[in-house]
């Protein structure tokens, strides 16, 4: 039970029909924005997931809201998103004449174009992390819409003796270029320098990811950073309008949500993945949230 929040991307593969993908540890998909919401009864609105991979979103055309770890970021024409592995993913809305390329990165695959397994600067990955999403000029969206459809063009190139090696270097050379284009923005960017409230901030996310099944109270995240629960919850009403209890809330009806969509997951085993009490408590806390009941949620 305690692995199926987190989608391998060979399950997410199975879900994605047009797409171009090597060896299922690296994928590239096309995004058609009326195809999305055909397929969706909430007009795009979409169960949160957690991915073990990379995920690259370059926007050609239309616009869409996605969420990250619970924020939303815009998403329009010439937009570059980084997801980065194991962060929670929620698409809110997309417009019917959205275009886009969507690259998936496994693990596995990023690691391997790494021989040094050298860890990233911490500066730079905070960076990322605070600047998800990035403007390109039309002339970097068309340079990088390129250099995906190279990348396209090795995975189709079965026949090469060294596929593998090739489709690493052409990766590299990928990644080189985005970054490229990153240390030209850099100005632009929100700075990986953080207050003593962000990171705060941080630390309790961090918890929160570790240990929102298990424990279920402010007094808990407070103690592990040693503040108090008010101010606590003062810091996350101040930076993200939402109180310590509202966040634990959300994060375990966003955890409630991708255990339900597991079909091999009965109720009764998502309410004791949760620690609730028994699955009485967690069909009431559950309804008050969603406006239903996890069964109903689970047929919708």
């Amino acid at each position: 039970m305690e692995n199926l929040p987190l989608i391998e991307l060979a399950e997410l593969n199975e879900n994605i029909v047009i797409r171009d993908s090597f060896q299922d540890v690296f994928s590239i998909a096309d995004i058609d924005g009326s195809k999305v919401m055909d397929s969706s009864d909430t007009r795009g609105h979409t169960t949160p997931i957690r991915l073990d991979a990379l995920l690259m979103v370059l926007v050609l055309e239309g616009s869409s809201e996605i969420s990250l770890d619970y924020v939303p970021y815009q998403m329009n024409a010439n937009s570059f998103v980084i997801i980065m592995p194991t962060h929670t993913i929620q698409l809110n809305r997309i417009s019917a004449d959205f275009k886009g390329k969507l690259l998936i990165v496994s693990k596995f695959f990023l690691d391997e174009c790494n021989p040094a397994k050298r860890s990233p600067s911490m500066a730079n990955y905070m960076q990322l992390k605070k600047n998800p999403c990035t403007v390109f000029d039309p002339e970097e969206t068309a340079m990088v819409d390129d250099y995906v459809e190279l990348l396209r063009n090795k995975i189709k190139n079965r026949a090469h003796f060294f596929q593998k090696e090739v489709m690493q270097n052409a990766f590299v050379g990928f990644l080189l270029e985005i970054a490229n284009i990153l240390m030209g923005k850099k100005d632009g960017m929100l700075v990986p320098a953080l207050s003593r409230k962000e990171e705060l901030f941080e630390q309790f996310l961090q918890l929160l990811f570790e240990h929102c099944k298990e424990q279920h109270v402010v007094t808990f995240y407070a103690e592990k950073l040693f503040i108090t629960p008010q101010y606590l919850s003062l810091i996350l009403k101040e930076l993200t309008g939402k109180s310590a209890n509202k966040w634990i809330d959300d994060a375990l009806i966003v955890e409630a949500k991708i255990l339900l969509k597991a079909p091999q997951a009965t109720v009764q085993q998502v309410a004791d993945t949760l620690h609730f009490s028994d699955q009485s408590t967690f069909g009431k806390f559950f309804k008050k949230h969603m406006g239903i009941s996890p069964m109903e949620y689970r047929k919708s």
